[in-house]
Formats: structure tokens, C-alpha cells, sequence
């Protein structure tokens, strides 16, 4: 029997080859489904108590805020939380970022990320997940906490691989994104009829 530790670096194995063969990484089933249940709660509470914000672009004095732009709303993880869903969701990152470093001989030591709520008909324009005068993102991840998610729901995400064909990625609960920070362009499309919620987060050096 194929056991958890082993499973966890098949998905990791998985998603590294995607990303060297076709510029991303693509896995579902990424964690199991009480976790992204109780993920998705944890979400649904910030949104209750007033706790997520309208997101921006840029960073310090670059940082500016345009619904035209960019409409998700955001509350950031803590890097060590007391949640049971939270902590083992930032334990699988801090497992991956050891087989990247292991493997593909990186230099990841830190990872960050957000709550993203994409309200009916919210979107985010084409852009990098890099900043201009921060360089430290490496790689980004994004993991979809929807229910049930249809095809007529809309939300994609396309990503625009240099010299490749636009990919459109359904935002299916438990499933993982993962591509490089500075190189893959990509956008959140409107979702249709309800929101659409996500945890991004990103490997630093």
C-alpha cells in the first residue's frame, strides 16, 4: 500500500514535471476533502466578520487598488496558525518546498498567501506575480476551495505560456496551480454566477 508520505511526493513529482514540460503544474485532489471543507469555512468566516479587503497591485509606495483591474477581496494566512486546516495545508507547502529544494536544488525559504474571494462577475487582468522591485517570488500556487463548481460557472484561470498556446484552468475544488512567479502571465476570468474562492500563495528565496 502506497502510503501518505509517498502520495504527497507523487502530487509533488506531478506537478514539477507539468511545469518543466508545459510551463505548469496541475493537480487535483490536492488535499483531502475535509480539509478544503474546513479551508473553505475558515474563508467563509473572515468574509462574515468583516476580515477580508478589497485586494491591490503593486507593493509600498507602487501599491494601488482598481476595480477595473482587479476585484478579489483578501485576508492573509498567518505563516503559523492555530487552525487544523490551516496547519496542514502549511505544513503540505513547507513539504513541497523541501522536494524542490531537494530536487530541483532551489533555494525556497519562505511561503506566503491570501484568502482570494472573486465576487459574481469580479475579475483580475493579465499580469505577473512578480514585482518590480521585490524579486523574491519564485513560484506561485493556487489552490480552488469551490463546491461543486460547473462549467457554466465561468472563473477560469488563463495562463499565457511564453511562445505556447493560452491554457484555461476550471477553478475545481482541491485543485492546485503551480507555475513560476516571474514568467507565466496569467488571468482570472469573471465567474458567472457566484464567487469563486481560492487560497494564492507563493515560494520565496
Amino acid at each position: 500500500m502506497v502510503d501518505e508520505k509517498q502520495l504527497e511526493e507523487k502530487q509533488f513529482e506531478n506537478l514539477i514535471n507539468g511545469l518543466m514540460l508545459n510551463n505548469y503544474g496541475c493537480a487535483d485532489k490536492f488535499v483531502q476533502p475535509n480539509t478544503l471543507v474546513g479551508l473553505r469555512n475558515k474563508m467563509e468566516g473572515f468574509k462574515t466578520t468583516g476580515e477580508m479587503h478589497s485586494a491591490g497591485f503593486g507593493k509600498h509606495l507602487d501599491f494601488n487598488q482598481n476595480k477595473l483591474i482587479r476585484g478579489d477581496k483578501i485576508k492573509w494566512l498567518d505563516e503559523i496558525s492555530e487552525d487544523q486546516h490551516e496547519t496542514i495545508f502549511l505544513n503540505k507547502m513547507d513539504h513541497f518546498i523541501d522536494h524542490l529544494n531537494l530536487t530541483c536544488f532551489t533555494s525556497i525559504n519562505r511561503f506566503e498567501s491570501h484568502y482570494s474571494s472573486y465576487a459574481q462577475k469580479s475579475f483580475y487582468k493579465k499580469h505577473l506575480d512578480q514585482f518590480q522591485n521585490d524579486r523574491g517570488r519564485k513560484y506561485s500556487v493556487i489552490l480552488y476551495l469551490n463546491e461543486n463548481w460547473k462549467k457554466q460557472d465561468g472563473g477560469k484561470l488563463s495562463l499565457y505560456p511564453e511562445g505556447g498556446r493560452k491554457k484555461n484552468i476550471a477553478p475545481l475544488g482541491g485543485r492546485l496551480v503551480f507555475f513560476r512567479s516571474d514568467e507565466m502571465v496569467h488571468e482570472v476570468q469573471p465567474s458567472f454566477t457566484r464567487e469563486r474562492m481560492s487560497i494564492a500563495g507563493w515560494f520565496k528565496s
